[in-house]
């Protein structure tokens, strides 16, 4: 029997396009986490993600199920391939990936693949929500993206980290009943009556942004901290 040096590959959903093909982020998340595979690191793919928080109403067809179709086209076996189709942010991958397959199989150890470009932030998330309890590390799926659209994506990668941090950056890294609290009490994707709106998280990131950009225009990195708490809502 082979040894396996984790216990699955978790591959983070992204954007599927209406006819649910997928865009080049989500292939090469996919291809990557394919190569990882087929080199004996996990014996089995966790495809995670339902939608974007954006979309209203579910999809005909969920981020898991496109990139579990073209991971079969690429020589996945079929046998090998979980779905986790609840996840509609970075957050809910963690939650729902742990409390649907991580928890009732005892498996601690994974390796994450998601776009370079998201890594940081994927990282901050995975520790807040999961904890010491787990062994996380991360294959990056390369974006090969232009480098303006690159720094664009690492702006916005900056300012969606900042607002995490203040939302729940005083969650204790895998502190169950916080993490139960946030997802069914607080975050508008999941919870039935949440005590902030999609909107107004769009919102506030925007704020952050706004700021963010004021401080790379004038230069004032110094005083990023002094800035960001005036703006704060």
């Amino acid at each position: 029997m082979p040894t396996h040096r984790a216990d699955a590959i978790i591959v983070l959903g992204t954007t599927v396009n209406d006819d649910g093909s997928l865009p080049l982020p989500a292939r090469q998340r996919v291809e990557r986490a394919a190569w990882v595979y087929a080199q004996g690191v996990a014996p089995r793919l966790i495809f995670s993600g339902q939608c974007g928080l954006s979309r209203d109403g579910p999809p005909a067809c969920s981020e898991a199920s496109a990139m579990a179709a073209y991971a079969r086209s690429l020589g996945v076996p079929p046998h090998v391939v979980l779905l986790e189709e609840e996840s509609r942010d970075t957050i809910g991958n963690a939650y729902f990936v742990a409390r649907r397959f991580l928890e009732p199989n005892d498996w601690s150890t994974v390796r994450v693949v998601t776009s370079d470009f998201h890594v940081p932030r994927t990282a901050w998330v995975f520790e807040r929500i999961l904890g010491p309890a787990y062994d996380v590390s991360f294959s990056p799926a390369t974006s090969e993206l232009d480098a303006n659209v690159i720094a664009a994506r690492a702006r916005a990668e900056a300012d969606i980290t900042t607002f995490l941090m203040e939302w729940i950056g005083t969650v204790e890294a895998g502190d169950r009943e916080a993490v139960e609290r946030l997802i069914w009490e607080e975050h508008p994707a999941y919870a039935a009556s949440s005590v902030v709106s999609y909107e107004e998280l769009r919102e506030r990131v925007e704020e952050i942004a706004r700021v963010h950009r004021i401080v790379e225009t004038h230069g004032l990195s110094g005083n990023r901290a002094r800035l960001e708490r005036e703006s704060e809502l």
